[in-house]
C-alpha cells in the first residue's frame, strides 16, 4: 500500500511539475510574443530597370551577404541594427546587400540614383556616449552600381542629426532634409537646428545649409522642388504640423542671423496635429496635400484645456501657402496615423498606421484612396493576420507599392521575426501581384 502510495504521489507531483512547466512556457510566449528578435525593414525603395532599390535597417540575421554584428552596452550583448541598401529584381527577390560598416546602430531613410551608383541618406550611433543619450549623426553615403561603397560622410548641427530624404537639385547636386536639435536634457538657443534642408555636391560636400523649427523636436519630413525653391513639410514642435517654402538659393548666410530665415518665403504653422506633425505630402496643380494625425476634437476638460482625440487626416494648402480650410479624416475614433502619401493627378492614395497608441500589442495599417474633395473610394486592409507597419507608398506606372515591415514569421517562444514587405497594388487598390 505504502509503495503504491508512493507512486501516486511521484504521478500526481510529475503532472504538477508538467503544468507549471507549461504555464511557465505560456507566461513566455505571452510575453514574447510581440517582441520583435529579429528586424529586417526597408523605408524607401526607387524603382530600376531590371528591378528595385531598396533602403532601410537590418540585423542581417539570416543575410547570404552580410555578418551579424554585436556590442557591448552596460554588459549586455547587443545585435547592432545596421543601415542596409539592398537590389532586387523584378519579382522582388533580393539579389545583394550590403550595410555601411559601423559599431553600433545606423539607418538609412531614403536613396537616389545618381550617374554611377546611389546615395543613401539616414543616421548613425557614431559612440557608446551617443547610445546612452540617444542621439545619432546623419549620415549620407555614396554606393556604386554593385553596392561597394565609393565615400562617406557624417553631418551634424545639434547634438542629435538624422537625414530622411534625399532629391536631385540638378548639376551633380543634391538637396537632403531632416532633423537637428538637442538631446533630451540639453538647453540652449541655437538658431540653426529643428528641421534642417541641406545641399551637397557630387562628393557629399555641404554647400548649403538652412533650418526652421524648435531645436527640440522640429524636423522636415518630405521636400517637394518647385519652380523657385523648395517646398518642405513637417513638425514645428509638440502637436504643430509646418509648412515652408525655401528660396531656390536656401543658404543661411552669417548675415542671417535671425530665428527666421530670409531664405524663408512662406511658412505654416498647423497648431492640431499629433506629435508626429506632417509626414508626408503630395502636390496636384496648386494645391498641397499634407499628410499626418490631426485633432478631431472640440471637447475641452473642466478647466477648459483642449481634450486631444487624432485620427489620419489630410490638410490642404496651395502653393502660396493659403490654408485651404479643408481636411479630410478617416472618420474613425481611433487614433491613426497617415504615413504615406502618392497621387494619380486624380485621386489620392495613402498608407495609415492605425491605433498608434496602441503599438506595441498591435501593428496593423491600411490603405485607402480618396478623390480629390475628400470622398474615400476605397479601404483596403494590410494583412490582418500579421503586425505590419507599411511605411511608404511608391507611384509605379499604373500600380503603386507599398513598403514597410511585418512579422512574417513568429515561434512560440523566442518572438517574432520581422521581414520587409514589397507589395504592388492597382488603383483600386486589389493586390496585382
Amino acid at each position: 500500500m505504502k509503495n503504491k502510495k508512493l507512486i501516486k504521489n511521484i504521478v500526481v507531483f510529475c503532472i504538477l511539475i508538467i503544468f507549471i512547466e507549461l504555464l511557465i512556457m505560456l507566461v513566455i510566449k505571452i510575453s514574447r510574443e510581440r517582441e520583435i528578435v529579429h528586424l529586417d525593414s526597408l523605408n524607401d525603395v526607387i524603382i530600376t530597370d531590371n528591378g528595385y532599390i531598396g533602403v532601410g535597417e537590418s540585423d542581417f540575421k539570416y543575410s547570404k551577404f552580410v555578418d551579424e554584428k554585436k556590442y557591448q552596452y552596460k554588459d549586455n550583448n547587443i545585435i547592432a541594427t545596421r543601415c542596409k541598401i539592398a537590389i532586387y529584381d523584378k519579382d522582388k527577390n533580393l539579389i545583394k546587400e550590403n550595410t555601411f560598416d559601423s559599431n553600433y546602430d545606423s539607418s538609412f531613410y531614403s536613396v537616389l540614383k545618381v550617374s554611377n551608383g546611389y546615395i543613401a541618406v539616414g543616421s548613425i550611433v557614431s559612440n557608446s556616449k551617443q547610445i546612452e543619450v540617444n542621439v545619432r549623426n546623419a549620415l549620407m553615403v555614396k554606393y556604386d552600381n554593385d553596392l561597394n561603397v565609393i565615400w562617406s560622410k557624417t553631418y551634424s548641427v545639434l547634438s542629435d542629426t538624422e537625414f530622411y530624404k534625399i532629391i536631385d537639385d540638378g548639376d551633380d547636386n543634391y538637396v537632403i532634409i531632416g532633423q537637428s536639435i538637442y538631446e533630451n536634457m540639453e538647453l540652449g538657443n541655437h538658431i540653426t537646428g529643428g528641421g534642417i534642408i541641406v545641399r551637397i555636391n557630387k562628393d557629399g560636400e555641404v554647400i548649403a545649409h538652412n533650418n526652421y523649427g524648435g531645436n527640440k523636436s522640429g524636423n522636415f519630413s518630405d521636400i517637394i522642388k518647385v519652380n523657385d525653391g523648395y517646398i518642405v513639410c513637417g513638425k514645428d514642435a509638440t502637436n504643430y504640423g509646418i509648412i515652408v517654402k525655401f528660396k531656390k538659393d536656401f543658404n543661411r548666410e552669417d548675415s542671417d542671423n535671425g530665428i527666421i530665415s530670409k531664405k524663408v518665403m512662406w511658412q505654416r504653422t498647423y497648431a492640431n496635429t499629433d506629435n508626429e506633425g506632417f509626414t508626408d505630402m503630395a502636390l496636384i496643380g496648386d494645391t498641397i496635400y499634407a499628410c499626418g494625425a490631426i485633432n478631431i476634437s472640440d471637447e475641452k476638460d473642466k478647466d477648459g484645456n483642449p481634450i486631444f482625440k487624432y485620427d489620419a487626416g489630410i490638410v490642404l494648402y496651395n502653393t502660396s501657402g493659403k490654408y485651404l480650410s479643408k481636411t479630410f479624416t478617416l472618420n474613425d475614433d481611433i487614433h491613426n496615423l497617415f504615413t504615406s502619401i502618392e497621387s494619380d493627378d486624380k485621386y489620392l492614395y495613402l498608407t495609415a498606421l492605425l491605433d498608434t497608441d496602441n503599438l506595441k500589442n498591435n501593428r496593423k495599417s491600411l490603405l485607402v484612396k480618396y478623390d480629390l474633395d475628400g470622398k474615400i473610394i476605397e479601404k483596403t486592409n494590410y494583412d490582418e493576420k500579421n503586425n505590419n507597419v507599411l511605411t511608404k507608398i511608391i507611384k509605379e506606372n499604373d500600380n503603386f507599392m507599398v513598403i514597410g515591415t511585418s512579422n512574417t514569421r513568429c515561434t512560440f517562444i523566442s518572438g517574432c521575426d520581422y521581414e520587409p514587405l514589397m507589395k504592388v497594388y492597382n488603383n483600386e487598390l486589389k493586390i496585382n501581384n
